[in-house]
Formats: C-alpha cells, sequence, structure tokens
C-alpha cells in the first residue's frame, strides 16, 4: 500500500514538473516561429481567444487538482508567457524590417499600468483598511 502511494505521488510530481517545463518553453517556441516566419505577432494577437483556450485546457489536463482555483494558477502565467512570446516575435519582426523600438510608449504604458496598481494598492490601504502579512494571503482586511 505505501508504495503505491509513493508511486502516485511520484507520477504526479513528474506529470506537473514536465508540464511546467514545457508551458516555460512557449516563448521560446513563439519566437522561433516567429523567426522562421511561420507566424506573425499579428497572426497570433489575432487569434488570441484561440491560445487562451488552449492554454486553458493544457492548464486543465497539467493541474493535479479538478478545482479552478490550481487551474488558475497554470492558466494565468501560460497567458502572460503566450503575451511575452507575441512581444519577442514582435521585436524579432521590427529587427527584420529595420525599425526601431517605441520605448517611449512602452515606458509610459508600464507606467501607467504600474500608477494604477499602486492607487489600488493604496486606496485599499487608505480607505478600505488592509494590511500585508508576513504570510499567505499577504494582503488581508482589517479584523472587525
Amino acid at each position: 500500500q505505501p508504495v503505491v502511494t509513493i508511486t502516485r505521488y511520484f507520477d504526479l510530481f513528474i506529470n506537473v514538473t514536465l508540464g511546467i517545463a514545457l508551458v516555460f518553453e512557449l516563448p521560446v517556441l513563439i519566437f522561433f516561429l516567429t523567426l522562421i516566419r511561420l507566424v506573425s505577432p499579428r497572426f497570433l494577437l489575432k487569434h488570441t481567444r484561440y491560445a487562451v483556450l488552449a492554454i486553458t485546457i493544457v492548464a486543465a489536463v497539467v493541474t493535479p487538482t479538478p478545482d479552478f482555483f490550481n487551474m488558475m494558477l497554470f492558466a494565468v502565467p501560460m497567458t502572460v508567457l503566450y503575451f511575452v512570446g507575441v512581444f519577442a516575435g514582435y521585436i524579432v519582426v521590427l529587427k527584420r524590417e529595420g525599425k526601431s523600438m517605441p520605448w517611449k510608449i512602452i515606458s509610459l504604458i508600464i507606467l501607467g499600468v504600474l500608477a494604477v496598481i499602486g492607487g489600488v494598492i493604496y486606496l485599499m490601504m487608505a480607505k478600505y483598511g488592509y494590511h500585508f502579512v508576513q504570510h499567505w494571503p499577504f494582503f488581508v482586511s482589517p479584523l472587525k
């Protein structure tokens, strides 16, 4: 009985580890597909809904438990990695066409997003009394 349990957990560990390892290769795969001109960033952005569907299916298969929260723990980083790959492909296309990266626009967008996130955190702390703690969930509401 204990050998079967250990083997089952080991198989689960291997499946999850291999799934995560393959997922982190997604930006590299998109980069090389763009490099050899099989896909373009425009094509990838146009078909984002299908990519998110495929990512959700892969996350459901790789996730060790059937609950929604654990599936999202896999799906959200995979989606972010997909868009990192699209961005890398965009840089490849700009380099191929001899254009330069519009860093001023990109830095303003990133700065705006960070300002909004900082404003939301400040509002939650100042108005609603949320605070940081040393353990999960790191940002909790006040006890009443």
